[in-house]
């Protein structure tokens, strides 16, 4: 069963498709079909092949224990027999002492190789087992010709060929056919030099037959048997592998589920160490805003009086009664000069108010998904208007920024919060007055931004752990110990890093660095 995209919750949709859609389960399971049907299929012809191979040998051995015969009967020069209806003399023997008698009266006849041979076979042959028989290409006894097997196999010796092997179709039914040369040796040329063999000479061969339906049958059951294992292979690894598969399925999910968990913590730790910080910083803010409004409102009242004064000078003029002497008592150069001052303080601060509430909105955007190609300088601007009142009255700010740095493909809110991080920690390690450095610039494949302190520094035992959540050195109540932990979070998710040094007594440096667009640091970025 495949699960309906639609219906598929948005934790499981993150697993691999091979993994969350059973369908595809298929390719692994046709894939291990394939493995097993060419193992089953290299197993038979091996099968085969040592079932042939087996009988082959067997073959041999019959071919070896017939020449182990045949050259006992030469080394003694023939055997003899009585002369029985069995062991009648060899009419294709010459041989001066063929035949004999016992001083007893019993006939006896020589048996040689060849005549011994031919007995023996004839033998093997009505026993039912395997054939053998003597062969030539220029037989003296007629029966010992060639068939067209055979023949082939004789002429194949004289080119060379060690031995030949084959399975036939006979009226006898399938045999598996086996023949090796003879050669003549010194014994032989007794009776076989008249028909001009020379020694070493081949002379003809040893042709061995058996039935092919014993050995059909092994091979069958061996076939059987390795059939039956290889099934028995593939049902118990579809079974293990289905069952690992359905494992891992659940597993994945579950574990899906809680990433989704995790992320959606994250979202919200993030937020609320946005909102800690801007509670942090709005008595700040306040006070920022409080300023202009605070001038504002006093011109606002100023201007009252001012209105006052010139509705009563525009009705003493509009009834014909204002004289010289009122303008002069109503101080009329000094209102109007003055007005114009109020006027455009007034618009100021409100300008200045309208600056503060935007850079508040932009910066505490935190529900901004969206990656867009953001400038940096614009983004520590509006961070340290944020956090101006925080820092201005703990150390100055000198502003060393790239003019052309490019813009940088990010989550601007979110950088905007590791920029607040770092200033309000850069403040708060300055315990009289300092300087805080903030720089920018770039090279072919990063963008960076630092802030530097003259604050006090931190110890190498401080060093590795400021990145640990909630880790802090301020007193209790100061901080929640998960501004940086957070902001290491934020620039490893944009695909970059955060470098440190800092000397107890000489202040610290935190570089941030980002990949530029296209640069090869950015598919770390693209892939989350």
């Amino acid at each position: 069963m495949t699960d309906h995209p639609s219906k598929t919750p948005a934790s499981a949709r993150s697993m691999p498709q091979l993994v969350r859609e059973r369908r595809w389960w298929l390719l692994p399971l046709a894939l291990w079909g394939g493995v097993v049907a060419l193992s089953l299929e290299l197993q038979i012809d091996k099968i085969r092949e040592q079932s042939v191979q087996v009988a082959v040998e067997g073959a041999r051995n019959m071919f070896r224990m017939v020449m182990l015969t045949r050259n006992w009967n030469a080394s003694h020069g023939g055997v003899y027999v009585p002369v029985t209806p069995g062991t009648p003399p060899n009419p294709y023997l010459e041989h001066p002492q063929r035949d004999l008698m016992t001083t007893d009266g019993m006939a006896l006849t020589m048996i040689n190789p060849a005549y011994m041979t031919r007995l023996i076979g004839s033998m093997a042959a009505a026993d039912g087992g395997v054939m053998f028989r003597l062969t030539s290409l220029k037989p003296i006894r007629p029966a010992n010709a060639a068939d067209a097997w055979e023949q082939a196999s004789l002429e194949a010796f004289e080119r060379g060929a060690a031995e030949t092997m084959g399975v036939e179709d006979s009226p006898r039914g399938k045999l598996l056919r086996y023949m090796a040369p003879l050669k003549v040796q010194q014994s032989c040329l007794v009776c076989h030099a008249k028909q001009g063999y020379q020694l070493g000479d081949i002379r003809g061969g040893l042709s061995v037959s058996q039935q092919y339906a014993p050995i059909e049958a092994t091979t069958r059951d061996g076939i059987r048997q390795t059939t039956l294992a290889h099934c028995a292979a593939f049902a118990v690894v579809l079974a293990v592998g289905w069952g690992l598969l359905e494992l891992l399925r659940r597993r994945w999910r579950e574990l899906a589920e809680k990433i989704g968990e995790l992320e959606e913590a994250h979202v919200q730790l993030l937020q609320s160490e946005k909102m800690a910080s801007i509670g942090v910083l709005a008595a700040g803010v306040a006070h920022e805003i409080n300023n202009p409004i605070g001038f504002v409102s006093s011109n606002l009242g100023t201007l009252k009086d001012y209105h006052k004064t010139m509705v009563a000078l525009l009705d003493a003029c509009r009834a014909g009664r204002a004289t010289e002497a009122d303008f002069a008592a109503a101080d009329f150069d000094y209102l109007k000069a003055d007005l114009a001052d109020l006027m455009r303080e007034s618009r100021e601060g409100l300008e200045r108010v309208r600056k503060i509430v935007a850079d508040l909105k932009d910066f505490s955007r935190l529900d901004q998904a969206d990656w867009q190609e953001a400038d940096l300088n614009a983004g520590i601007e509006c961070t340290l208007n944020v956090v101006r009142n925080e820092i201005k009255y703990k150390a100055e700010v000198v502003r060393e920024y790239d003019a052309k740095l490019p813009p940088v493909r990010c989550l601007p809110a979110q950088i905007n919060q590791v920029v607040m991080n770092l200033l309000v920690n850069a403040a708060h390690a300055i315990e009289e007055r300092g300087i805080i450095t903030v720089r920018s610039g770039h090279d072919a494949e990063w963008a960076w931004i630092e802030v530097a302190d003259t604050g006090r520094g931190m110890s190498p035992e401080v060093l590795k752990c400021i990145f640990d959540p909630f880790y802090t050195t301020k007193p209790v109540g100061k901080g929640t110990g998960l501004g940086l932990s957070i902001s290491y979070d934020i620039v490893d998710k944009h695909g970059g890093h955060i470098d440190v040094s800092s000397e107890p007594g000489r202040g610290t440096t935190f570089r941030v660095w980002l990949p530029l667009a296209g640069g090869p640091n950015a598919a770390k970025r693209a892939a989350t």
